[in-house]
């Protein structure tokens, strides 16, 4: 394992802490185990965003343990690939959006997306970045439930096109996650890039139907949404 360093602006830069390979995916694993380290120049910020972010990524599994400790312990046998990208690092914020796959009985991967002030090492919710966030999640709401009507739509079409395989029930069962996902969703996952906002809109899907999984994407240009950005460009 070591540490490389990729230079981001001014800010801050970001190392990346490479995880050892598995033996049992070695074959596979390559250079792609590649986890994100803040570095501001400020120790007690360093602390809080890098003490975070892998507590965040990890699910809390090792909270009193060292970045080392906790990913080999978390990746064990089971994590095939794990890499990171900075998306943003200007004006204060540093987003970072961490992509994993891990495979046991089937393989799976997820993207998660993190946010923080590197002016104070604190985690950022969207009222952080948006002044009017009542009205703004109004807006997302209205783009969202189109969205679904749309992939619903596309998912009757397939129910009607006899060539495309899919039965009634397996339609049902699609439309069930699809309403799941609809009313659990989440404003507080986010990314942040150099012209735009976006608010990250996963549905997870059966391994059975994953070639069913809905596409919605709710992403806002910075200069569509100016007036309600707290974020300075």
């Amino acid at each position: 394992m070591f540490y490389g360093t990729i230079a981001f602006g001014q800010v801050v830069r970001v190392d990346t802490f490479r995880l050892p390979e598995s033996e049992h995916f070695k074959n596979i694993q390559s250079d792609n185990m590649n986890f994100p380290v803040v570095r501001s120049g400020d120790k007690r910020i360093d602390s809080l965003i890098n003490g975070d972010l892998k507590n965040r990524f990890t699910g809390n599994e090792y909270p009193n343990e060292t970045l080392d400790s906790t990913l080999t312990k978390w990746a064990g046998d089971q994590i095939v690939f794990l890499d990171f990208q900075v998306t943003y690092n200007e004006n204060g914020i540093l987003s970072i959006k961490i992509s994993a796959e891990g495979c046991g009985a089937y393989c799976s991967n997820w993207t998660d997306y993190f946010n923080y002030s590197t002016s104070n090492g604190k985690w950022l919710k969207i009222s952080d970045v948006i002044n009017n966030v009542a009205e703004f999640k109004t807006r997302v709401n209205k783009d969202k439930k189109e969205q679904y009507a749309e992939q619903r739509q596309e998912l009757k079409e397939m129910l009607n096109d006899k060539d495309s395989g899919l039965d009634q029930s397996t339609y049902e069962w699609a439309l069930e996650n699809y309403e799941n996902c609809e009313k659990n969703s989440d404003f507080e996952s986010f990314a942040i890039y150099p012209d735009r906002l976006e608010i990250i809109e996963d549905c997870y899907l059966p391994n059975a139907i994953k070639n069913l999984t809905p596409i919605i994407e709710l992403k806002y240009e910075f200069s569509e949404i100016g007036e309600e950005l707290k974020i300075k460009n």
